[in-house]
């Protein structure tokens, strides 16, 4: 089976390091422009970070996010709990009959190496990484069979022959799904037992429909 796991929420706590470094950049210090009010909305959701943190524009949000400090919140951020990529690494080791694929989502320039950093420095041991932008979600369903992730618009997005599991996070709390987790190696007892059954159940009924 095809899974992949999605890097911000369900491994990388990327919203907390955005926020700290917002504070830092805009709202902390003294601020040239005094015609614009920097501020954030609470509560913070990770469906479009420009609907929680004031910018200017979608150009001042895309130069602080990706020109400015890409290192600082794609590289430094921390993860969502603790020894979440070490437990990762360990289903991977007890499931090598699943290809694991790991999917970053619409990360630019220099957020992309600052994300393997991430990668690099928390010991992640799998051999598949991806990098996607948004308009492309529903030809990746394409690719997987399961979706790990704390996002609403691939979750939204998944066919009805495909499972999406919804990773649960401070930041998604607004909209709920008929399979969740809370933690990484819930996975296991949830789906990974189970992927065998639907295929198995798919064969017997192709056989009935033949005989």
């Amino acid at each position: 089976m095809e899974i992949f796991i999605s890097i911000d929420g369900v491994l990388r706590n990327l919203i907390q390091k955005f926020r700290y470094h917002y504070n830092d950049a805009y709202l902390e210090s003294e601020n040239e422009d005094e015609n614009f009010e920097y501020g954030i909305i609470e509560p913070i959701h990770n469906d479009n970070l420009l609907d929680s943190f004031k910018f200017q524009s979608k150009e001042q949000f895309d130069y602080f996010l990706y020109i400015e400090y890409p290192l600082e919140i794609f590289g430094h951020a921390g993860l969502s709990q603790e020894h979440s990529i070490s437990t990762l690494n360990k289903i991977m080791i007890e499931n090598k009959e699943h290809n694991f694929t790991l999917i970053g989502l619409d990360e630019l320039g220099k957020s992309k190496p600052a994300t393997l950093f991430f990668l690099s420095k928390n010991g992640f041991m799998g051999d598949n990484i991806k990098f996607i932008k948004s308009e492309n979600i529903s030809d990746l369903w394409n690719q997987c069979d399961v979706w790990i992730t704390d996002n609403k618009k691939i979750i939204d997005s998944c066919p009805n022959e495909k499972m999406v599991v919804k990773y649960n996070t401070i930041y998604n709390e607004h909209f709920t799904n008929n399979k969740e987790i809370s933690k990484l190696n819930e996975i296991e007892e949830l789906c990974l037992k189970s992927l065998e059954k639907p295929t198995t159940l798919i064969s017997i009924e192709s056989q009935k429909n033949v005989d």
